[in-house]
């Protein structure tokens, strides 16, 4: 069993996106070879180096920290492609899908920004990796908060660059992906890729003006 610190962020919170920084292909090849187990800790890892940051504008600056953290750790185009339904995505068009795919990166980087502030009562445990479907990896975590013991689960699919997040499962019945494909439905069905982005945008906006 790992111990890490860093609390029940996912409660609640919920082309791919490209990191900010360029990687050799031997740099790919090591990152392939990455248990889902140790993303995950790196993950959190950086996470908690967010909630670490000093500064008078902080939900901004963890906000700029966690963006490139978040385009890494998951696969957003995955998650994109499940959350609009995969008749939406094909329908899109290539810069239509870049377009939602970075709008929800930063959406939930935003998401885990304004949820930093909360305090738990103990460190996030890392207690399993299991197999999930269709060649899915999924790394089981348990944290508490006030007193009440929270478990998440990470589902990882293997890409390119090696294990990456495709779904958060809170209470091992509350999916990221499946909360947000409910939410979102709606105004895709009505008003389509403009509407669906000017809705996260406003999103962004409320998180910004209750973050700092």
């Amino acid at each position: 069993m790992i111990v890490i610190a860093i609390g029940a962020l996912f409660l609640g919170i919920a082309g791919a996106f490209a990191p900010s920084f360029a990687e050799d292909m031997s740099t790919i090849a090591e990152r392939a070879q990455i248990a889902p187990q140790t993303v995950i800790l790196q993950f959190v890892e950086k996470v908690e180096s967010a909630r670490a940051l000093e500064t008078d504008e902080l939900y901004r600056a963890q906000l700029a920290f966690l963006v490139p953290v978040v385009g890494d750790t998951f696969d957003m185009g995955a998650m994109s492609a499940a959350i609009v339904g995969r008749v939406v995505w094909r329908g899109w068009s290539e810069d239509e899908r870049t377009d939602f795919a970075d709008i929800m990166t930063e959406f939930l980087a935003a998401t885990i920004a304004s949820r930093l502030k909360l305090e738990t009562d103990a460190p996030t445990e890392i207690q399993a990796t299991i197999d999930g479907p269709r060649g899915t990896k999924i790394v089981q975590t348990f944290s508490t908060q006030n007193g009440e013991s929270i478990r998440v689960d990470y589902r990882l699919s293997q890409i390119e660059r090696g294990w990456a997040i495709v779904d958060i499962v809170a209470d091992a019945k509350v999916s990221e992906v499946a909360r947000r494909r409910a939410e979102f439905l709606g105004i895709i069905r009505n008003q389509g890729h403009e509407g669906i982005i000017a809705a996260i945008g406003k999103k962004l906006e409320q998180l910004g003006q209750t973050g700092t």
